[in-house]
């Protein structure tokens, strides 16, 4: 090789390894210094729901530990795509995070995603699971599997069931009542809880499923929703009396639950995903997300480390997108 090729060839490689390490350098000194400005928190659903509300909370605590405020940034739709796209399309810094439930694991299997949510994704931490209720009208007469058999029975057409939009916890419980009962349920989407509540304390439709909400509890101290079962085979610790799916007459393989955490894009400095996880487990653990827990009825489930938490998601991804193939759900 002729002498000047090789000194430009060197010369060359000497201009990437200090760019390279320059790079390297500026990134390290990013994550020392994470956070120096405020953070995003991304969720998909609109204010006033139970992930807005516990996630609030947990905003909050956040803001304190990490000496920076965290704002809540709500942008609902397409089943959770929206919110996980802005995320993903942002920078891979630690400032932008997202909320991080069932969605990312039922979404992508209903909707056609820019993204994929295997790969963009990094878990930070959980905060719990969430029981899904189920929900008749303040008056109603039902107690039991029993008696929703009888009403489908009588009515001929079918039960009517309310649920937040396809592809929610609502809309399977839906699906998994009218499977364990083998009767008729119509489904009736509404775009968020409030207003399927709304529409079953009115007595437009005649059951609901969904996750405990502040405008949830003020319906039930109202006496205009009543919550009958709790989709899962033992009873919540926030609400003893009522009665488990098991009691009611619906046996489960798997409790039907939501479930709630923090995630950031994949990509994101190893330094500062360890900064947002120790943020985040003295965040969850503080006493005003526990009491905030405690009222949503969210079984707090905090341990799991970050690598533990990714392979519960995927775990989750698999098991809903073989339940949504297997019924045959579409988005809408």
């Amino acid at each position: 090789m002729h002498k000047g090729t090789r000194l430009t060839s060197f010369i060359s490689r000497s201009i990437r390894s200090l760019c390279f390490l320059a790079a390297v350098t500026a990134t390290w000194a990013q994550a020392q210094n994470f956070p120096d400005k405020p953070l995003s928190l991304v969720l998909g659903f609109p204010p006033g729901g139970a992930t807005d509300s516990s996630m609030r909370a947990v905003a909050d605590e956040l803001s304190k530990v990490l000496g920076q405020g965290v704002v809540v940034d709500n942008r609902p739709g397409a089943g959770g795509a929206i919110a996980t796209q802005y995320v993903v399309g942002a920078r891979a810094d630690g400032y932008t995070l997202l909320t991080a439930g069932l969605q990312l694991a039922t979404g992508p299997h209903l909707n056609k995603v820019p993204y994929n949510p295997l790969k963009d994704l990094t878990m930070i931490g959980q905060l719990g699971n969430v029981p899904v209720l189920l929900l008749a009208k303040g008056d109603s007469t039902i107690q039991s599997a029993a008696d929703i058999v009888a009403l489908a029975a009588s009515r001929g057409n079918g039960v009517s069931i309310a649920s937040g939009g396809v592809g929610t916890t609502g809309h399977f419980g839906s699906l998994i009542l009218g499977n364990a009962l083998k009767f008729k349920t119509v489904h009736v989407p509404f775009k968020g809880g409030t207003p399927g509540l709304q529409a079953l304390a009115s007595g437009d439709v005649d059951l609901m499923f969904d996750q405990m909400s502040g405008s949830m509890q003020g319906l039930i101290q109202a006496g205009k929703v009543r919550v009958v079962a709790v989709m899962q085979n033992t009873r919540l610790a926030a609400l003893p009396n009522v009665k488990s799916a098991r009691e009611f007459g619906v046996l489960l393989d798997a409790p039907l639950q939501g479930w709630q955490g923090l995630a950031v894009r994949s990509g994101t400095p190893d330094a500062v995903v360890q900064k947002l996880r120790a943020a985040w487990i003295t965040a969850v653990n503080s006493a005003a997300v526990k009491t905030k827990a405690e009222q949503l009825g969210i079984e707090l489930d905090t341990a799991k480390s970050s690598e533990a938490f990714q392979k519960f998601y995927l775990a989750e991804y698999d098991r809903w997108g073989t339940f949504i193939k297997n019924n045959q759900i579409t988005a809408q």
